[in-house]
């Protein structure tokens, strides 16, 4: 399951480098904490995101919850791309709504698996 979390990150991670790549971005896609354009783009949370990822990028390190918590993430990156083009994602076709199903199915087994143990926090 952790492998399938890893490998869940890139589409995400491709989706909004390349969204972010189309507004020409003076940073080269690396949000800049003290850049007023950083701080005044609407896609500055997303970017932030990315920046940490990047920060954390050997994942073997990182405890499973917590990929697992930026794959939620992802999951709602997604699902507003998604929402925003009208995308009905729980029949649509697409890349993006077919990666939105399968993303949700991936942490749903996470719940499921680690929620038999009430002591473990999963977030």
């Amino acid at each position: 399951m952790r492998r399938e979390l890893i490998k869940a990150l890139d589409f995400p991670i491709s989706l909004l480098l390349e969204t972010i790549e189309q507004r020409d971005c003076p940073h080269d896609s690396l949000f800049e904490t003290t850049s007023a354009q950083c701080q005044q783009c609407d896609l500055n949370r997303e970017c932030h995101w990315l920046s940490c990822l990047n920060e954390f990028s050997d994942f073997e390190s990182k405890a499973t919850y917590t990929i697992n918590a930026s794959v939620r993430y992802g999951i709602d990156v997604v699902g507003t791309l998604c929402g925003d083009l009208n995308h009905d994602d729980t029949i649509c076709g697409c890349g993006a709504c077919t990666w939105l199903r399968e993303a949700r199915r991936l942490t749903s087994a996470f719940d499921a698996r680690f929620a038999s143990n009430r002591y473990r926090r999963l977030f």
